[in-house]
């Protein structure tokens, strides 16, 4: 059952959904403050108990049901609690968490143990499914290289430990999981601590790579780049996240720095999000833009507890909605007049999707690449103690026109993936479409 906002209760839900968009997933300071409690390796039965069953009310507030009409919540949750209260350390009332979560198949839904996430620090490689190969796109690993196709992790196959990980990792398309678990936020890498801690990777041609996560040097702070690639016409700024305001601001003054750009190519890709980034989307636009069209659960006991009784003229109440549209807003007075293009992948996720929608709907911006990872919205962040959070989608997002965004993405105007030639001569198939699109008139 959806219910509709008149206009004056709308400011209000509004105002309270703001309390949300303060907390940004993972926020920069709250991991700080995380990181300084150490990890231990007992948990007691009754901290179990309690994080469990604070993690199982939480629950309330998930918004995303449509996306897992075959969930019986309360078999999962009879099923998670025997494995959280026989865990015999930390580690595995984290992934038996971790599981549970991920099981509502959406990737603002998560269980993070932020020790533990600590103790996986940087991740020793980036790797991306391309035409059925597991291929390294990025590395901090010493002898592993972007182009390497990776065929198995000590004994195993690489797929089939990707595959067996996977249960672990909460994500809305499997796509964006297969990108999350390779990620990077600000500082940190979410699922490193997934990987072995010493291990050997056994690349195409059987050469062997051995890599020691324990001696990995930390990852370079993430940063805004940008530069002319054709000078006074083609200008290029890459955004890598959304984690923290410097970062948005840092992209607002390169697009004013290159606000005489005839093209000007925003690359977003691996952007897993953090705050909406409204100031800059303001600049780029030239026309008015749209917002998601949003909604919230709405509990109703009564009309609940007749549905569950069996009564059918109750089912639409089982999970109840309220639902608004969200409006038209104007682009800044001083808004960037030349053509835009947006680079996209399934790394693209939460708030860079939010930046990157009203440029698609609209047609103010080409999208090339792939399709994004399909999950946003504000979350709800619960702390549960001892370093551990749990976060609940709490609001659903759709398109302008009502259509599915969650668990769909945002589909790019030309699709472009990169293939395993590409990645070994160093060649960026996307921007290399781009560059040929905004050579045209």
């Amino acid at each position: 059952m959806t219910f509709r906002l008149c206009p004056h209760l709308r400011m209000q839900v509004m105002g309270f959904l703001l309390l949300f968009s303060t907390l940004p997933v993972f926020a920069a300071g709250q991991i700080q403050d995380q990181l300084t409690l150490q990890a231990q390796d007992q948990l007691s039965l009754q901290d179990r108990a309690y994080i469990a069953t604070r993690i199982y009310s939480s629950l309330s507030y998930f918004a995303q049901w449509q996306n897992v009409p075959q969930l019986d919540l309360e078999k999962a949750y009879r099923a998670y609690l025997d494995k959280a209260l026989a865990s015999p350390d930390r580690i595995a009332f984290a992934h038996a968490s971790m599981e549970f979560l991920a099981g509502f198949h959406n990737g603002h839904t998560v269980f993070v143990d932020m020790p533990l996430v600590q103790k996986g620090g940087p991740a020793p490689f980036v790797a991306e499914l391309v035409d059925g190969n597991w291929v390294v796109t990025q590395s901090s690993s010493p002898g592993i290289n972007p182009g390497d196709v990776i065929e198995r992790i000590d004994d195993r196959d690489f797929g089939d430990f990707v595959g067996e990980t996977m249960h672990l990792v909460s994500s809305s398309t499997v796509a964006g999981g297969q990108h999350a678990l390779f990620g990077r936020m600000l500082g940190f890498a979410p699922y490193a601590h997934l990987f072995p801690r010493e291990f050997t990777l056994t690349l195409a041609g059987n050469r062997k790579v051995k890599v020691d996560c324990n001696t990995l040097q930390p990852a370079p702070p993430l940063a805004v780049e940008g530069r002319w690639l054709k000078e006074g016409k083609v200008a290029y700024i890459r955004i890598p996240s959304f984690m923290a305001p410097d970062l948005e601001n840092r992209a607002i003054e390169l697009a004013r720095e290159y606000k005489q750009a005839e093209v000007l190519i925003i690359d977003v890709r691996g952007n897993l999000g953090g705050r909406s980034p409204g100031e800059l989307t303001a600049f780029l636009m030239d026309r008015p833009y749209p917002h998601w069209a949003e909604s919230i659960p709405v509990e109703v006991p009564y009309f609940r507890m007749r549905a569950e009784q069996g009564h059918e003229d109750y089912q639409p109440f089982v999970h109840g909605n309220l639902a608004w549209a969200g409006g038209q807003q104007q682009p800044a007075k001083d808004h960037f007049l030349g053509n835009l293009i947006l680079l996209v992948d399934s790394g693209c996720a939460s708030a860079c999707e939010d930046f990157t929608m009203p440029f698609k709907v609209n047609h103010r911006a080409q999208l090339i690449g792939e399709t994004t990872a399909g999950s946003s919205g504000q979350p709800l962040q619960l702390d549960l103690g001892q370093g551990m959070m749990v976060i609940v989608s709490a609001k659903r997002l759709s398109f302008p026109d009502g259509s599915p965004f969650e668990g769909v993405g945002i589909k790019p105007d030309i699709e472009v993936h990169p293939t395993i030639e590409s990645l070994r001569s160093g060649h960026d198939l996307i921007l290399e479409k781009a560059l040929e699109m905004a050579a045209k008139p």
